[in-house]
């Protein structure tokens, strides 16, 4: 039964493999976007600030659009290098202004778009239908799949243009038409202006150049043999090269590496930092890749004479992730950080060990089983995350929805109590400054003040720093122990106050201030398993 699926499967046409594929990319982004709710789900008190502050400056400042776009990328190249993210960033919000629901469609349009040409870079190795789809699936689904709503990442974009790219490359590979491999090294060089850590793919890109011409014949590899690919492909080499050293060496001249906390390698930080973040790293989010990739190579093992000539594809792999376990040696890779690696770990697993055909019997019939429980064991996470994400938002957007129809209808002051989470004051201040409002204040725990600097690190007019009263506060706005991030529970005197619980949030009404009560129910987490 199961090899007439397959056969039935691979027997389609390309026209209907192109759709069939853009069918299960659309059922699987947006089943997880729509079905659970993260598109319309709102605001949240991270990222999102930023379009909340440039509509502000570009609505009520009259800033131009090109003002705002010089300021940031500057501003960013004095400590990281993304140019084209805040460029890409400020003019979305030029053209969709305040609408999250626009900034999410184009999110989930990026990882339906990575799913296709992931799916097609898996054909192109060689790979069948079957596992190039799970390919795709097992690089895009698991903890990394915040990427999918979060609108503040950049890997989302960056895996898009990064599957983009291979696929020209190994379409060019393929046929030689220099078009494909112009249309990588676009592709390729937009990438690496967007996120830091899609730069170090560059070595792996041109080892994948040198493997494929290496593994084309089967015979001994010699010098001569890799001279004569190099010398073939010299000029696409030269760009890739100049590209890598190029962008490697401006970030180190002049953008630096020491000032983005908990990035890269730092000889003054010891040893033993790195390898407690890469245990708590495979201890967390990248625990089913630990308890799966064990499997793997336990399986593998037994077959260690036809292992063994894998050795090419291992050094492929190590380019590819070697240089992102360095660049997240303090941080650990987690979460949005498991993209590109993510990728490495598909590539090897489910394309390059199925395409050398050493599985076989029962232990085949494991190992294909062991790549649909991980996926499993990953679709599962991706649906806890969607939820909280979901939930999280909602609760976000009811309390500022609820504040500014509170503002509108009379004269209040509101307390924000969100620090230390700067981020979450930036969304409370511009959220209301976009509706005309300047009436919301800062609590700060450790020296128990209020006044209306919302950001730390950022200058403000004198009387921004004026101390004001508790007494004279008439909502307060704060985290409760469902939100991740709750750390603690100002102390703050709320006897005096109406408590109304808002999903991950929590909103007190002084008694007396005549501010009618609002219902603000927040459906909870849906997704118990």
């Amino acid at each position: 039964m199961l090899k007439k699926v397959y056969v039935k499967i691979e027997s389609l046409g390309r026209r209907t493999e192109l759709l069939v594929v853009i069918f299960l990319s659309l059922l699987l982004v947006l089943g997880v976007t729509v079905g659970i709710g993260t598109i319309t789900c709102g605001w949240h008190l991270v990222d999102d600030h930023e379009f909340l502050r440039w509509f502000y400056e570009m609505k009520f400042e009259g800033r131009k659009v090109s003002e705002i776009i010089y300021e940031w990328t500057t501003r960013d190249l004095t400590w990281r290098y993304e140019p084209l993210y805040y460029i890409n960033r400020i003019l979305s919000c030029a053209l969709f202004g305040i609408n999250t629901v626009a900034y999410s469609i184009v999110k989930a349009i990026e990882i339906i778009v990575s799913c296709i040409f992931l799916f097609y870079c898996g054909r192109l190795m060689g790979a069948d239908r079957i596992y190039s789809f799970l390919f795709a699936a097992v690089s895009l689904v698991g903890y990394q799949s915040v990427v999918w709503w979060k609108l503040g990442p950049q890997e989302a974009q960056c895996t898009m243009l990064f599957a983009i790219g291979f696929y020209c490359m190994l379409k060019w590979l393929e046929n030689t038409h220099i078009r494909w491999a112009i249309g990588s090294i676009i592709s390729f060089l937009i990438m690496c202006n967007y996120k830091e850590s899609f730069i170090i793919l560059i070595p792996f890109l041109m080892l994948y150049v040198l493997y494929y011409d290496l593994s084309r014949e089967d015979t001994k590899i010699t010098w001569h043999r890799i001279w004569n690919s190099i010398k073939s492909r010299f000029w696409y080499y030269l760009a890739l090269g100049v590209i890598f050293t190029a962008l490697i060496l401006f970030i180190l001249i002049y953008v630096g590496v020491s000032d983005y906390d908990k990035v890269g390698l730092d000889a003054s930080i010891p040893f033993e930092i790195y390898i407690e973040a890469f245990r708590n790293a495979l201890a967390g989010d990248l625990k089913w890749f630990k308890r799966f990739g064990i499997v793997f190579i336990l399986i593998l093992l037994t077959y260690w004479e036809e292992l063994k000539k894998m050795w090419k594809e291992m050094l492929l792999i190590a380019a590819f992730l070697i240089p992102q376990i360095i660049v997240f040696g303090q941080s650990g890779i987690a979460e949005r950080y498991i993209l590109p690696s993510s990728i490495a770990f598909s590539l090897f697993f489910v394309i390059m060990v199925p395409k050398r055909n050493i599985l076989s019997g029962k232990r085949k019939i494991g190992y294909q089983l062991c790549i649909i429980l991980l996926l499993m064991a990953h679709g599962r996470v991706t649906l806890r995350e969607a939820d909280y994400f979901r939930y999280r938002g909602e609760s976000v957007t009811t309390m500022l929805e609820t504040v500014l129809e509170i503002s509108r209808e009379k004269d209040v002051k509101v307390l924000s109590c969100l620090r230390p989470n700067e981020e979450g004051n930036l969304t409370m201040n511009f959220w209301m400054a976009d509706h005309g409002f300047d009436n919301v204040y800062y609590w700060t725990e450790e020296d128990q003040s209020i006044n209306q600097v919302w950001g730390v690190n950022s200058t403000f007019t004198e009387d921004r720093y004026v101390l004001q009263d508790f007494s004279d506060m008439d909502v307060v706005v704060m985290y409760n122990e469902e939100d991740r991030h709750w750390c603690y529970t100002p102390s703050l005197d709320l006897s005096d106050f109406m408590e109304t619980k808002c999903g991950t949030l929590t909103l007190y009404i002084r008694k007396d201030s005549g501010i009618t009560p609002v219902d603000m129910e927040v459906e909870g987490l849906k997704i118990h398993f």
